[in-house]
């Protein structure tokens, strides 16, 4: 909530919410209990490893001669699952802002008979996500195959090469000692083998955190919440002028709103802005609540450039009655607070 107005413009409220909501319970699946079984299975490895290595280092060297191999596995594991949970989460992100909007204007679509191309729009995101559903399961399934082949191909080494020590070195090998470290070395595979959920897991948390974090981490371009940055002139006549102000939405570059304009308003005036729709009416406005910075030009508060003031005490300072006003839960009175939640009862009835 702390970015910019134009940095939601560029993005589908829909499926803003649902990948917050959607990546974030997969954050939470993802470093849950998943982290004490992961820390789990890898201490139960160590421990089996150190006994065998204990028992007899040459046939635990054999065993561990594949871990170059099961480290190979696991990191392409890794990749193909943030790679196609990226994709498979957006998909599903973008199917559901689509089913939102159909329902938020399902008035609209009854209207002109357009629930079937909504249901086949809807349909095509799922198609996609479920597509790449089966590509990640696949080459995952790929991996966990290769895992299964090197493992098993190892135990049919050391089951042949654990009884040649005990032939050519029963002095230092006995067959309860061999049985002892082929034990604990089918042990630790099995518990690498489950290792596998774990790292999907933990893959699939990595490219839904990538994505929450980003939005955490940016800076918005117009910084609402510094109560530090920006001036607070302590008197405030109203007078605004516009300065050969150009401007175009950041979703429509192209398509300037507002060029080379320039006017005064002086403060106390009622002054109207009339003309078609889309002549920049409503941009003039958000202009001055700073919703936007212009592309060239300046607009000034009683001399002061709206980029050089703070932010929240400019918004403070403008009272607006919006084109089409928005009621949140709540009373009248509650809504009416909004805007200065000190408001004493005399000035909520004004």
């Amino acid at each position: 909530m702390s970015q910019e107005i134009g940095w939601f413009d560029l993005r589908n409220a829909g499926e803003l919410s649902s990948r917050l909501v959607n990546d974030l319970d997969t954050v939470k699946d993802g470093i849950g209990e998943k982290v004490p079984d992961f820390v789990s299975l890898i201490t139960k490895v160590t421990g089996c490893l150190i006994l065998a290595l204990a028992k007899g280092w040459k046939l635990t060297l054999v065993y561990m001669g594949i871990s170059p191999l099961i480290i190979i596995t696991f990191n392409i594991t890794l990749r193909i699952v943030v790679k196609y949970t990226a994709e498979e989460m957006q998909a599903s992100a973008t199917a559901s802002a689509v089913a939102q909007e159909v329902l938020m204007s399902i008035r609209t679509v009854t209207a002109f008979g357009g629930q079937k191309k909504e249901e086949e729009r809807f349909s095509k995101n799922l198609l996609y996500g479920k597509i790449i559903g089966i590509k990640k399961a696949f080459y995952t399934g790929l991996c966990q195959a290769f895992f299964s082949f090197i493992t098993f191909s190892n135990f049919a080494l050391i089951f042949w090469y654990a009884p040649f020590l005990v032939r050519t070195e029963c002095k230092s090998y006995s067959a309860g000692s061999a049985i002892l470290i082929i034990l604990a070395c089918m042990s630790a595979t099995f518990s690498i083998s489950n290792l596998f959920s774990n790292i999907q897991s933990f893959a699939e948390a990595s490219a839904s955190a990538r994505y929450v974090f980003d939005i955490i981490e940016r800076t918005s371009n117009i910084n609402a919440f510094n109560d530090n940055y920006g001036d607070k002139p302590d008197l405030v006549v109203g007078d605004i002028e516009f300065q050969n102000v150009q401007f175009a939405f950041p979703a429509r570059k192209d398509m300037p709103v507002l060029n080379k304009v320039s006017m005064k308003i002086p403060s106390g005036k009622t002054v109207a802005l009339v003309g078609e729709s889309g002549c920049g009416k409503s941009t003039t406005i958000q202009l001055i609540q700073r919703f936007y910075d212009v592309d060239e030009g300046q607009i000034l508060l009683d001399g002061h450039d709206l980029r050089s003031l703070n932010v929240a005490w400019l918004r403070n300072n403008i009272g607006i009655v919006a084109q089409e006003p928005v009621l949140f839960t709540g009373t009248i009175e509650d809504n009416i607070r909004f805007g200065k939640t000190d408001a004493t009862d005399e000035e909520v009835v004004e």
